[in-house]
């Protein structure tokens, strides 16, 4: 997810930011090429870092889900690799799960659904998920080049992903890379300013994602996940439709 942080807004330092953590991460973008290409089983979660924040196995695992292929559309599907987001900055705990073409990242927010109301540039959109407060908005991925070719990396930081002001549609590509689509959701019904769950999917293909996959995802993932409060629409926690 890119929850927003605190940081500057200015597009040379953002740039900059994104570029040094992309040299950081030349090796590993070719060792993942390298690891999709092998036939290998579902990957489990990244074990925990001493960086990582306290609740990164929890969300980790509450995506990294045995029917999360199944959610996606791609039954068939396998998990390449599950952990913490690489390109994400701030202190948030972000997940990132790759399989196939298709990218999910979870992050637990201290963006609240009320900062990206307030964010008109990247479009947001009401809607709700079992009964609580959410937006759909649209980010986009940036490119790179590397000796394995071309990857796609979701910079998990608002201001790190730049909508573009022409845009006429938030279901296409808002900025340099493959449309991003998001979902912030409450934590708790009642306050809608209050930390969220912010769940980001896109295709490294550059395909549009539905917002009904999104919904879907989220209605399964967020009620397990700590910190989470139910509502009569999950009052079991278990996984039901998103109502939008």
């Amino acid at each position: 997810m890119p929850a927003a942080r605190k940081s500057s807004r200015n597009p040379a330092a953002r740039v900059g930011a994104m570029l040094l953590a992309a040299i950081g991460l030349g090796a590993w973008m070719m060792l993942d090429r390298t690891d999709q290409e092998q036939d290998q089983p579902s990957a489990a979660c990244a074990a925990p870092r001493p960086t990582d924040p306290p609740n990164y196995a929890a969300l980790c695992a509450a995506l990294n889900r045995p029917d999360l292929p199944g959610l996606l559309g791609t039954p068939q599907g396998r998990v390449l690799s599950a952990g913490p987001a690489l390109l994400a900055f701030g202190t948030d705990a972000t997940v990132e799960v790759r399989l196939g073409t298709s990218v999910v990242s979870l992050t637990d927010s201290s963006t609240t659904v009320k900062d990206i109301a307030d964010m008109p540039e990247f479009r947001p959109r009401p809607t709700a998920v079992l009964g609580h407060g959410a937006l759909t908005y649209t980010t986009s991925t940036v490119t790179l080049g590397s000796g394995g070719g071309p990857q796609t990396l979701f910079v998990h930081d608002l201001p790190g992903a730049t909508p573009s002001p022409s845009a006429t549609d938030d279901r296409t590509s808002p900025g340099s890379g493959a449309p991003v689509r998001n979902l912030v959701v409450a934590q708790d019904p009642k306050a809608p300013g209050g930390r969220a769950f912010d769940l980001a999917v896109f295709h490294t293909n550059g395909q549009p994602v539905d917002d009904a996959l999104l919904h879907q995802v989220a209605a399964a993932v967020m009620p397990t996940l700590p910190g989470w409060v139910a509502t009569p629409s999950d009052p079991s926690g278990s996984a039901s439709a998103a109502s939008h």
